[in-house]
């Protein structure tokens, strides 16, 4: 039995459809194998999840063989079992000369430790990236159990300039670091023309994002503002707001084309004046899921000034930024509706881009050039 699942190809799509590809990414004649820790694929994801599902499809769609131990969701001795079996096959199975890539952080304790094991075998592993959890939880124990990690690798996919900068100030030696600035989302745009107005979209895991309970509070300094909120939540404090609409979960790649509103909001943390604490500094180097997600679903983007996420925004000219919650309605006020037009079409071709998972391809093919 192969130690490798690939998943049936006539259950999956042309971006989850495994490519063979026999062009060599080392130096040499002989086909060097690829393959990817399958982590996202089997699990339904609401909202800013799919984001990982497809960029697994997209590694499919590149070449890469999928890696996915059995019975992920079973925790019985058995499956234990099983999935430790699996891990000693795929160790025999992986050659020296392959190359695996995974997302970061794991899905799982076994992906986890199947990584350590591929890189004492000697394997090139390429680390995608995507958030750094540490830094996220303010758990200094957690972020340097991470960097320990990030130590051992030379090869990373990050999501920016900022990521990059700061992963090569913890981490000298890394060799070569792809950026994708904008995370894939396999769902066409959006075709539709909004019109400005005060209606603000804030779609995610909404549990997350304490300062959203906070919203009523802006409603004396800014009465026209109306917030429209898409995810999970069972918080009443949250939803019981004179100036917020609830609308719920709904299915990812159904959600660009359900959003209501006028522009899309960036926000992280408790706090509605200003990112304060271990968020402030986790948002400087992290590509936000729902920036893709506003962009395919033409919202012009209002963000945090100091996120890595503005730095996009103001290149592109999508959105503008804001230092507090308490700005916004001024500057939605001072924007023409001639640039608020020329926001929507600026997202376009980027829309375009990200539905197409480009962004991701292009430095899958930049790494393993280099490799």
């Amino acid at each position: 039995m192969a130690c490798v699942n690939i998943i049936n190809d006539k259950s999956i799509s042309r971006f989850e459809r495994p490519v063979m590809n026999l062009t060599p990414i080392f130096a040499g004649t002989e086909v060097k194998k690829k393959f990817f820790i399958s982590q996202y694929l089997q699990n339904e994801y609401p909202h800013g999840g799919v984001g990982l599902s497809d960029a697994e499809k997209i590694l499919l769609s590149k070449g890469f063989e999928p890696i996915t131990f059995p019975h992920h969701s079973n925790f019985s001795l058995a499956a234990k079992i099983g999935r430790v079996s699996f891990l000693v096959r795929t160790l025999l199975k992986v050659k020296k000369s392959a190359v695996v890539a995974f997302i970061y952080p794991f899905y799982a304790f076994m992906d986890e430790l199947l990584v350590h094991l591929l890189l004492s075998k000697g394997i090139k592993v390429i680390c995608f990236i995507v958030d750094v959890d540490g830094i996220r939880d303010g758990n200094m124990r957690l972020f340097k159990k991470e960097i320990s990690l990030f130590k051992r690798m030379r090869y990373f996919i990050v999501l920016n300039d900022e990521m990059e900068a700061w992963l090569r100030k913890e981490i000298p030696h890394v060799h070569y670091a792809s950026k994708i600035y904008f995370h894939s989302f396999l769902v066409p745009p959006v075709q539709i023309v909004r019109r400005k107005s005060f209606e603000i979209v804030f779609a995610g895991n909404l549990g997350k994002s304490p300062f959203l309970e906070q919203l009523h509070m802006l409603s004396a300094d800014s009465p026209h503002l109306r917030f429209h909120l898409y995810g999970p939540s069972e918080n009443p404090s949250l939803k019981n707001q004179a100036n917020v609409t609830y609308h719920g979960v709904e299915r990812p790649h159904e959600l660009p084309s359900k959003l209501k509103g006028s522009f899309g909001l960036i926000w992280e943390g408790d706090c509605i004046k200003e990112p304060v604490g271990h968020i402030a500094h986790y948002i400087q180097i992290v590509s936000h899921h729902k920036l893709s997600l506003y962009i395919l679903s033409k919202l012009p983007v209002i963000v945090a000034a100091t996120a890595a996420s503005a730095t996009l925004v103001r290149k592109y000219n999508i959105g503008f930024s804001i230092e507090s919650l308490y700005e916004m309605e001024k500057k939605i006020s001072r924007l023409s509706e001639t640039e608020y037009a020329q926001m929507q079409t600026n997202m376009q071709p980027l829309a375009e881009r990200i539905s197409k998972g480009e962004f991701l391809s292009n430095a899958l093919d930049e790494l393993t050039n280099v490799i």
